[in-house]
């Protein structure tokens, strides 16, 4: 008995050492590794291996003397940090003092860094990057790094090429592979071009840091050995020591300060705000609960349809789902449904699954939901009622209700024009809404930033399903362009390097008034048709055609439009320019939530190229893209830059509210403003509309029919 008792009291000691909670669970925030100066993840000057989080943005802050750094780096997966960095470099001048005034120079560069191989109990975490991708060349460099927790200690060594190598402590070991390694080029003047061949090259270093973690306050203590040796290039007239230190202290989850004593001289202050939105992490409200007929009540429905339709329709706009047609037949009943509250289809259409189950009699076996995106039916769902009623009792899983149900796509014949229950619309129908705006310009010579507050007016008139008429009117508040003084010296069309001109001269303006008309021909085949002033630089007439098969991840479109450019003014009249643009685009949906899209032919300066676009989008709704144009312009007639390029993220609103909502926080941003490779800026392209509704996107939201 007593071998027993202590076999028992020694399992028991076990297994609540095994289950215990560390104590830095205890603590209010999680140490964890934080932005170099850079912006991507690292020391302070020298990267690491350490990786943010899927799904994340961070925005981050770092001044000293002579780089003060602004950045955004965002992580589309785990093991990928793409980053975008504006470069203040206060000790040269942007140029003549005719030109730019007092003005220090400024510098953007996009860096890359991916992560290789995972970390493991005996081998370090390694990571590849590349800073300074197409930039000028100043903060050009690539290195290979790894990465080792040993408790609280992260121990980091690396190589480094270019800027990082400027040490020169240790022979390049690609020599041995190649002797072109040993060289490294001076990068283009014109800044912009991909210089793969100087890629880990010429002069190599050896770099290294510690950093240690002491979460009960918050820090993370940071020493590194600085490769990039600032006085050689005479960026700086004397480093003190190589070696830089510094602390970093999370003030919160999403707030991080850092402060560092960087070569022996100088101090730098860096601040981190990290956005999280790979998950919707604020609960909304639950579905509304309706309570099923009794015997009576269903006779009664039976007996006049009519009182089906009306509570049907009452209760679902008070989800704000809106019936569009509705029809109950012996068995089966019909239902389209139109929302502007909910982010995901499946969301709705589950709401209206649960209201028609409760409402119709229980000769009723299937309801079939045809979920609409503006006036266009784009899916079909078919689930059999007693299957729903099981899965939103817990008695049957959302996997198991996906199988037993019928996801296709609606034929051309809308339901709500032959439904035997059609809601009274009365046309014209007018909707309005008003917000402030800003415009600006960014980094240019007369000054860091320049820009405009507005008042956005935004008007719809719809005549009659699927046509209808947008304008969207600003008017000015307050701006700073009257120090524009720059003109562009593009030898193309100006087509948008005018951007100075549109902003000083139209700061009360039209920015739209289009006529739209959307049809569905054909099943899965949608049409557009728009007229009037199209974007605030250019007017004209044309349309789209767009063929997306609902059960396939691909989808081909084609848009023409014969354009002329607006006046500087923004209001009614025109300048001389005119000219054909058109695109044939293919869209492909790879695993992973990875969306292309190609585009192919004439821009608005009448060159010719491709434009290639990749995106992921998170179960979220939250996005994140990046994209390149290449057209038949030499990289002296594209300007600096040589050739286009950018990036952009989405962001639902709903993740910041307690309740649903449709809109969208979108930034995008071109480095520079150039004539080359510019698009017609469509509004309502028909990708946008039906693009994210094929049978792959609603298995993607499949969760959100039972919530």
């Amino acid at each position: 008995m007593l071998k027993n008792k202590l076999l028992l009291t020694g399992v028991c000691l076990l297994a609540s050492y095994a289950s215990k909670a560390s104590i830095d669970d205890y603590y209010p925030y999680k140490v964890l590794p934080s932005a170099s100066n850079y912006g991507n993840t690292g020391i302070l000057e020298m990267p690491n291996a350490r990786m943010m989080q899927e799904g994340q943005l961070r925005w981050n802050f770092s001044a000293s003397y002579p780089n003060e750094f602004t950045t955004l780096t965002a992580s589309p997966f785990n093991w990928l940090e793409a980053t975008y960095r504006y470069t203040e470099i206060k000790n040269e001048k942007y140029g003549p003092s005719g030109y730019s005034g007092n003005q220090t120079l400024k510098d953007k560069g996009f860096d890359i860094k991916a992560l290789i191989k995972k970390e493991t109990y005996y081998f370090p975490a390694i990571a590849l990057g590349l800073r300074d991708i197409a930039g000028s060349g100043d903060f050009s460099s690539e290195y290979l790094v790894g990465t080792k927790k040993y408790g609280k200690l992260d121990l980091t060594l690396g190589l480094g090429w270019g800027v990082l190598g400027t040490d020169n402590n240790i022979g390049n070991p690609l020599k041995s592979i190649r002797e072109g390694f040993g060289t490294r080029n001076d990068t283009s003047d014109l800044g912009g071009s991909f210089t793969v061949k100087n890629w880990f090259s010429g002069k190599t270093a050896l770099f290294g840091g510690i950093e240690y973690d002491i979460p009960k306050r918050g820090l993370r203590l940071k020493m590194e050995y600085d490769t990039s040796n600032p006085d050689f290039y005479e960026k700086v007239s004397k480093v003190h020591s190589r070696f830089n230190v510094g602390v970093d202290y999370s003030w919160s989850e999403n707030l991080n300060i850092t402060t560092a004593f960087e070569r022996g001289s100088q101090f730098r202050v860096s601040f981190k705000l990290t956005g999280n939105f790979l998950k919707d992490s604020i609960p909304k409200p639950k579905p509304k609960k309706v309570a099923k007929l009794n015997k009576q009540q269903q006779e009664n429905v039976k007996n006049n349809k009519g009182i089906f339709y009306t509570s049907l329709n009452l209760n679902l706009r008070q989800e704000g789902i809106l019936i569009q047609g509705a029809e109950l037949r012996d068995d089966e009943v019909d239902v389209a449904i139109a929302t502007g509250r909910f982010f995901s289809a499946t969301r709705p259409v589950g709401r209206t699954a649960r209201m028609t189950a409760a409402l119709a009699p229980d000769e009723v076996k299937k309801i079939n939901i045809y979920h609409m995106n503006g006036d266009l039916e784009v899916a079909k769902f078919s689930i059999g009622r007693d299957y729903f009623e099981r899965a939103d009792n817990n008695k049957l899983s959302s996997a198991e209700l996906l199988e037993l149900t019928t996801i296709e796509s609606p034929n051309e014949d809308a339901l709500y024009s032959r439904a035997e229950f059609q809601p009274t619309v009365t046309f014209p129908e007018f909707n309005w809404s008003m917000s402030p705006g800003l415009n600006h310009q960014i980094g240019g010579p007369e000054g860091f930033y320049l820009g405009q507050l507005f008042w956005k007016t935004d008007f719809t008139f719809k005549f009659r399903r699927n046509l209808l008429l947008y304008s969207s009117l600003g008017f000015n508040i307050y701006d700073t362009f009257d120090d524009f003084a720059n003109p562009s010296q593009s030898s193309i069309p100006k087509v948008r390097s005018d951007i100075q001109e549109y902003l000083s001269e139209g700061k009360n303006n039209i920015q739209r008034i289009q006529l739209e008309y959307f049809s569905q021909p054909f099943k899965d085949v949608f049409t557009r048709f728009d007229l009037g002033y199209l974007e605030p630089m250019f007017g004209g007439v044309g349309g789209e055609v767009l063929w997306r098969p609902f059960e396939k991840n691909y989808s081909i479109g084609f848009s023409l439009h014969k354009v002329k450019q607006r006046d500087y003014d923004q209001l009614f009249s025109f300048r001389d320019y005119q000219t054909t643009t058109g695109h044939l685009g293919i869209y492909y949906d790879f695993p992973y939530q990875i969306r292309s899209q190609l585009l192919i032919g004439k821009y608005l300066a009448g060159d010719k190229g491709a434009t290639i676009d990749l995106s992921r989008r998170f179960q979220s709704g939250f996005s994140l893209g990046i994209f390149a144009s290449k057209t038949n312009l030499s990289a002296e007639e594209f300007g600096e830059g040589s050739f286009d390029k950018g990036f952009y993220f989405s962001i639902p609103t709903q993740l910041f509210y307690a309740d649903f909502s449709t809109g969208i926080i979108s930034f995008g941003l071109h480095p520079l403003t150039k004539d080359g490779a510019a698009k017609l800026q469509q509004h309502n392209t028909l990708i946008s509309i039906v693009g994210d509704q094929n049978r792959d996107s609603m298995i993607r939201d499949w969760d959100n029919l039972l919530k």
